[in-house]
């Protein structure tokens, strides 16, 4: 019986690794095409990109493996998904205005806004100046 996409649950730990995976291949293919229109293909960048990524992937695989092992009461391996899943949605929609597809600023300036709420330690301190 072959595999049907309704059948796909989203609510699977999985995704929790899967989708940052999905998301890095869309960068790497979509840095590849804007590269290759643009004339400006770079080995050594793309080599340090995939360094990065093998490292976000490892660092959410390990925190999903020690989230399991010792029971913690939050899912630190979400969280660092979801912001590697942010990240990665900047990328892809830089690489596609690079490319000439022109991506909406307010999608660019959303994810940024996301992103930098995700990664400072008091984001409602600063909505109250």
């Amino acid at each position: 019986m072959p595999y049907n996409i309704q059948q796909v649950n989203f609510t699977s730990r999985y995704w929790v690794v899967l989708l940052p995976c999905i998301l890095m291949a869309a960068d790497i293919i979509t840095g590849w095409i804007q590269a290759t229109i643009n004339g400006t293909w770079d080995s050594t960048k793309m080599r340090k990109g995939l360094y990065r990524k093998s490292g976000e992937m490892l660092i959410i695989v390990l925190a999903y493996v020690i989230s399991l092992a010792i029971n913690l009461p939050f899912d630190v391996a979400a969280f660092i998904a979801g912001y590697v899943v942010i990240m990665e949605l900047i990328s892809v929609c830089e690489n596609l205005n690079q490319a000439g597809l022109p991506v909406p600023v307010w999608i660019i300036k959303r994810l940024g806004k996301v992103a930098k709420d995700m990664t400072e330690d008091d984001p409602v301190e600063e909505v109250k100046e």
